[in-house]
């Protein structure tokens, strides 16, 4: 039976290289149905210039279709002023863009801008220590800003399950 140190286990080993990624400026309805159609619940949000800007899931999107008529008001405000560059928006206006918010409001609106990533090289324990701390299923690899991989629960326990027997290193 072979003995894996656990800290000799890097992000690189662990990662998919294979990841979806949406745009920030994609509909909430296209994030949506590029969920549904991938078998997908989250996803890193790039800019144009493919930089990780934040992070999207199916939560986030439930967030906002159960959300009160405040905070859907703020975010369509927020949209129309990224849309149009003006600040103020008709009564009218906002309430002929409620009719179809899921189509006027943008992923940038519902996305989670709190970015948790590691390098390639950080150890198994250092992945672990970061998705329970922060309460999250998956932590994406980056170099300069840039995914590179996506690690997540399932992945891990997938390591642990192949692998005969594992050291902890104090």
């Amino acid at each position: 039976m072979s003995t894996i140190v656990i800290d000799n286990v890097k992000a690189r080993d662990l990662m998919s290289s294979n990841v979806l990624s949406v745009y920030e400026g994609w509909s909430i309805q296209r994030l949506a149905d590029f969920f549904l159609n991938h078998k997908i619940n989250g996803a890193p949000v790039i800019a144009s210039d493919h930089q990780l800007v934040g992070v999207v899931s199916v939560s986030d999107i439930f967030r906002f279709e159960n959300a009160d008529d405040k905070t859907k008001s703020d975010a369509l405000k927020s949209c129309y002023r990224d849309s149009t560059g003006m600040d103020f928006i008709s009564q009218e206006d906002l309430r002929s863009w409620s009719k179809n918010a899921q189509q006027n409001c943008t992923v940038h609106q519902i996305m989670v801008n709190n970015i948790i990533a590691v390098d390639a090289e950080e150890s198994l324990t250092e992945v672990t220590r970061l998705l329970v701390a922060n309460e999250i299923h998956r932590i994406f690899v980056t170099n300069n800003k840039k995914i590179e991989g996506v690690i997540s629960t399932t992945d891990i326990l997938r390591t642990l399950v192949k692998t005969p027997a594992i050291v902890m290193t104090a």
